[in-house]
């Protein structure tokens, strides 16, 4: 016969827990009676959830030894099988947590100790990598152990499975996935060797190198690089074992296979970072599973370009605090606009079609997981999409499809059992089950309360209403036409205690109840206001009413946000769009030949220049603007700056790190952009900083506000390297840790430079001499490892990359110059060059541009010879010269520079905007395409409201190739639409703070 239980109380739970089911066909001994308590179970009468797509409602669900055995709604139950009945209860698969540190120790938290001195290596042990950001030879089942506590709080939210590792470092090893449950790590390990984990965050390294975003993606493509090297060595070494015998990485041996190995790549909080992630492993074709920032639903066009599945945190911002005008100013329209997007996220995921699974990773509180997710289901993600993004989508990701994600018959047991719709904010998470053991959260109610009942207290009639579910209840009563609510209602199996003034005005004090259910009737004593004590009946008359829903949660909801790219003030909703114009009577600067125009027209079609004369007619359909009395100019551009660069502008820690690049993390939300624009800058090159002597890779971009990264960059553009010379690149002005670094002086930055230059041209040697064999003979040979860094230093020393160079001295300017020209390659253009003026015949023979400030002087002990005549001295001599700003204020300014070398060293105007305009493109080495109004060229220019040059001039109007970026009136009117949109955010923000809404 079946043993048939109604509910299940904590008795029953006990005598089902037992060990994990595995465990008997495992290696370890038994050391005492064996345990055969019999592990079949039927649930009945439950709402089924087999999968996002199949639902049953009174199902019957069997499992035994750990597995689903049969599900449906007339499946017939053997005997001997263990009877469940959940009458009004739920279950689901129980969810899967796709990226976790669950089961492993932390690490070491407390990163680099900064009252020591700087840290380049590392103790290197068991053949590990150099770096201790790079842990790719972790196998994490090898530390992993269930953690009781941990345990608890995943099952909590609903998860019966979890992928594992040390969220720590850049290559952080390989995960495992395991149960959520209690055992030996052997028995509920399920994959021991998951997906390599990899992310941009260097964690709790204590080595100086990689200090910046750029430095991290340059070590990252190494890495790969040195994988394809590793692999190629040892094929060729089997070849011929006479050779040089290549070293063992253990780090890089694990990633041989990387090509078809899944992959986890934590892309960070950072929007932009999930188009890196999508450049950088698709040079090596990788397919990465990538995790979100948050911020995926602001730029949605570039998400559903990755062509990847993602790994969604719910770690939603929390709501502003707002209490005085100081906290008014100090929050952004930014993070207003987030705080009241990011729960929209997921739902703007799903409806572009991109898969994806939710994740506890980056909450601060696990219990903040489910909550969050119904956050989402509110702001429009379907419930659904929402189930398969906890339980089948994560299944697929971690590789465990065939074995959990759904309640199927052959699959494991793991399923959760609540009170109702998990997607509801008073749902009730009684007991998550792994492999068919449960971990009991709550106990299940033997007796259900709520509906309504007729009340009987002794002579007195009232009607009894009791909603909600264990430990959630709550209830009212009707007495004499009044209605109260019940305090502290409680409930323990059948017995039931709540207490309530019997009036309005509690003249006959509170009175308290108990009771015991038996089937639909209640009885109990009473214990009146005066201490009277009476019995009291409660009979079930109805089902409770459903929750009136409030209009709250509704106003609460109302979304005031625009969504603009950047989303934050000044973004626009999409980018400008080109236009064909005509410029009527304008004085137009053309920084070429034909110099400074009166009442002069220019034509722009199609992004570019097509005419510049007199007396132009419009052709159909193309917009004229009068520019009378305004005037025209090339766009500003800055020879340099640091602008859009997310993270560090250097990879300062090592003296030598040509292999980073500026264009692996160009940024294109920083308002900068905008500000600058307005000050008529259309282009830059956007540098490494000074703090190495060969730093890295500059970008050439143009400040095209409200593109992704990829496109501010200029196509075209030669490539360029920053070098730097001086205090910076010795550390002379560093502090007490940075005392350790090669080089120290002046003369040890002239030596470094040229080992790296010999090294280059020795590196060079050897692809020359490798290449020359033919593809038999390269099988053989053990072939030059690929070096990021030697490869830029190559190219400059062909001169295929431009140098500048930071530099103020003139003896060090000189060195430099005599050191390239013996190893045949040029300078392009020296940066600051505050004694230019001193060296200017040599800088013109070399045939080196300089770029310096019109008249900064005096900052520090190397610039004290500074003069205000530099620029224009240079120029004199033949030196082409710009003046840049080095300064994200400055550069709003540059007019105003040009203008000043007007005023110290006697420029002609038309000399003085080429300073800002053409010769700076010319040092960028984008002068072919921008940088003058010539006709073919980009349509790349500046409307002024009076004389360019003065500090009365305003840029009205910046057009980058034919779309206007920039324009007074317009940005009148948005900072109008700003300051009513931030205050409509911060009242909702007051609103929900008043009424004890959620932090």
């Amino acid at each position: 016969m079946r043993k048939v239980l109604f509910m299940f109380c904590t008795v029953a739970l006990t005598l089902l827990i037992c060990s994990t089911a595995v465990s008997s066909t495992g290696t370890t001994p038994e050391l005492g009676i064996r345990d055969k308590t019999p592990d079949a179970r039927a649930f009945i009468n439950a709402r089924l959830h087999i999968s996002p797509d199949i639902v049953y409602d009174n199902a019957v669900f069997i499992i035994e030894n750990g597995k689903v055995v049969k599900v449906g709604k007339d499946v017939s139950i053997p005997d001997g099988v263990t009877v469940i009945d959940l009458q009004g209860k739920t279950i689901y698969p129980g969810f899967i947590e796709p990226l976790s540190s669950y089961g492993i120790v932390a690490h070491d938290t407390k990163g680099n100790d900064r009252s020591r001195n700087a840290r380049y290596t590392t103790d290197r042990i068991g053949g590990n990598a150099w770096n201790e950001a790079i842990h790719a030879e972790m196998n994490w089942f090898r530390f992993f152990k269930p953690d009781t506590e941990a345990m608890k709080k995943l099952h909590q939210s609903g998860f019966s499975i979890a992928r594992s590792a040390r969220q720590d470092g850049i290559f952080r090893g390989r995960s495992c996935v395991a149960l959520i449950g209690e055992g030996l790590p052997n028995d509920v390990i399920l994959d021991p060797s998951n997906a390599h984990i990899i992310s941009f965050d260097r964690g709790t390294s204590k080595q100086e190198y990689p200090s910046s975003l750029m430095g991290t993606i340059a070590m990252i493509r190494q890495m790969f690089y040195d994988v394809q090297w590793y692999t190629q060595t040892h094929e060729a070494y089997k070849h011929n074992p006479g050779a040089e015998l290549p070293e063992f990485n253990a780090a890089v041996e694990a990633l041989a296979n990387i090509e078809s190995e899944p992959i986890v790549f934590d892309a960070g909080r950072d929007g932009s970072n999930l188009l890196r992630v999508k450049i950088l492993c698709s040079e090596f074709d990788l397919s990465p599973v990538i995790v979100a920032s948050g911020y995926e639903y602001n730029n949605m066009k570039d998400i559903t370009g990755l062509n990847a599945s993602l790994i969604v945190p719910v770690d939603f911002p929390e709501t502003p605090e707002i209490k005085t005008l100081e906290d008014q100013l100090d929050v952004t329209l930014g993070q207003l606009r987030h705080w009241e997007s990011a729960p929209g996220n997921p739902a703007a995921l799903e409806k572009s079609g991109v898969p994806f699974a939710f994740t506890s990773y980056r909450l601060k509180k696990t219990e903040d997981f489910l909550p969050n997710v119904r956050k989402a289901v509110k702001r429009g993600l379907s419930e659904k999409f929402a189930l398969a993004a906890l339980t089948t989508v994560p299944a697929k990701l971690c590789g465990i499809s065939n074995t959990a994600g759904t309640l199927e018959p052959g699959k494991l047991a793991n399923f959760i059992v609540c009170d109702g719709n998990i997607f509801d904010d008073d749902c009730t998470i009684y007991s998550v089950w792994a492999v068919g053991k449960p971990d009991e959260l709550i106990p299940l109610p033997m007796t259900e309360f709520s509906g309504q009942y007729e009340l009987a207290i002794g002579d007195k009639k009232a009607q009894l209403t009791i909603t909600g579910t264990d430990p959630k209840y709550k209830g009212e009563w009707t007495i004499d036409g009044w209605t109260g609510k019940l305090d502290d209602v409680s409930i323990d199996r059948t017995m039931i205690q709540f207490a309530g003034s019997l009036d309005s005005a509690k003249t006959q004090g509170i009175a308290r109840f108990s009771g015991r259910k038996d089937g639909n009737t209640i009885t109990g004593m009473c214990t009146l206001g005066d201490g009277t004590v009476v019995n009291w009946t409660a009979v079930r008359t109805g089902d409770a009413p459903a929750d009136k829903k409030t209009d709250n949660a509704e106003k609460q909801d109302e979304l005031l946000a625009r969504t603009t790219y950047p989303n934050k003030a000044y973004g626009p909703e999409k980018p400008p769009q080109q236009s064909d114009i005509l410029i009527k009577h304008a004085t137009i600067w053309t920084a070429d030949e034909a110099g400074i125009l009166e009442d002069a027209d220019m034509l722009i079609r199609d992004g570019r220049i097509e005419k510049i004369g007199k007396n132009l007619t419009a052709p159909s359909g193309i917009a004229v603007i009068d520019a009378s009395g305004r005037h025209v100019t090339p766009g500003i551009i800055d020879a340099h700056s640091h602008i859009a660069i997310d993270g560090d502008v250097n990879e300062g820690t090592h003296a030598i790190t040509p292999e980073v690049r500026i264009g692996d993390v160009i940024d294109p939300e920083q308002v900068n952009i905008y500000r600058q624009l307005a000050g008529g800058v259309t282009a830059c090159l956007t540098l490494h900083g000074s703090a190495n002597p060969i730093g890295g890779q500059c970008q050439a971009i143009k400040l095209r506000w409200g593109s992704d990264a990829e496109e501010f960059k200029i196509d075209g553009a030669t490539p360029t390297i920053k070098l730097a010379l001086g205090e910076n690149v010795k550390q002379s002005n560093w502090g007490e840790r940075f005392t350790t670094r090669y080089p120290q002086s002046r003369m040890g930055v002239e030596a470094i430079i040229r080992d790296v230059l010999q090294a280059a041209r020795e590196y060079e040697q050897e692809w020359d001499a490798y290449n020359a064999l033919s593809k038999k003979k390269q099988a053989a040979v053990i072939p030059p490892r690929r070096d990021l860094g030697l490869d830029a230093v190559v190219e400059f020393l062909h001169d295929e990359m431009l140098v500048h160079c930071h530099t103020y001295m003139q003896a060090e300017t000189l060195m430099l110059m005599r050191l390239a020209e013996e190893y045949g390659f040029t300078i392009d253009v020296f940066i600051h060059v505050l004694e230019g003026y001193k060296v200017a015949d040599e800088m013109a023979k070399h045939g080196v541009a300089g770029t310096t400030f019109s008249d900064w002087w005096a900052y520090k002990f190397e610039v004290y010879d500074a003069i205000p005549y530099n620029a224009s001295l240079m120029a004199e001599r033949g030196v082409l010269t710009s003046v840049k700003s080095d300064d994200i204020d400055l550069a709003r300014r540059l007019n105003q520079e040009a203008g000043k070398v007007i005023h110290y060293g006697g420029m002609t105007p038309e000399e003085a905007i080429k300073l800002v305009t053409i010769n700076s493109a010319k040092q960028i080495g984008i002068d072919d395409m921008t940088g003058s109004l010539t006709e073919g060229k980009d349509a790349d220019f500046v409307i002024w409201s009076d004389y360019p040059l003065s500090m009365y001039a305003k840029a009205e109007q910046t057009w980058i190739d034919g779309a206007k970026y920039f324009d007074l009136e317009t940005d009148k009117q948005l900072r109008e639409d700003i300051e009513r949109e931030k205050n409509a955010l911060i009242q909702k923000v007051l609103s929900i703070e008043e009424k004890g809404g959620a932090k």
